[in-house]
């Protein structure tokens, strides 16, 4: 039986039409796997240029967006009260003594030794007026 088989097979392959039938049909299976595999392309190439046109429309979205969040007179105003506020907090906290120059420290201390404003103006090279508003403040300091 298995000779008879052999046989049979190869008498199938020895006819040259047999061949010819069976090259055409592989060349029909790869124009169908290549015709599939170009469909296959064609459509994440078509998803991909809709997900791109979606992301532009979302990002000229986002643009109008900022571009009326950045002109709306509600910003404006929240910009100028933000910057008020911030500038009064500035200007109501103490100053401490860390923040002042050392040569501002020291007049306080050279007007206790009975230095005059020319001697302090001098010292620190600073102006007389200087020197002069400097000791007045240090003294309304010393007060409170």
């Amino acid at each position: 039986m298995q000779q008879t088989l052999h046989s049979a097979i190869d008498a199938l392959f020895n006819f040259p039409q047999l061949q010819l039938v069976f090259i055409c049909f592989m060349m029909l299976v790869f124009a169908v796997a290549v015709w599939r595999m170009q469909r296959r392309i064609n459509e994440d190439i078509r998803r991909r240029e809709e997900g791109d046109r979606q992301l532009l429309n979302a990002l000229q979205r986002i643009t109008r967006l900022e571009d009326q969040l950045a002109n709306s007179p509600t910003t404006a105003t929240f910009e100028r009260t933000l910057d008020h506020a911030e500038l009064k907090n500035r200007l109501q906290a103490p100053v401490t003594s860390g923040n002042a120059p050392n040569k501002y420290r020291h007049v306080s201390a050279l007007a206790e030794q009975g230095m005059t404003e020319q001697q302090i103006a001098e010292v620190l090279n600073i102006s007389v007026a200087e020197a002069s508003q400097l000791i007045s403040l240090s003294r309304i300091a010393c007060s409170e």
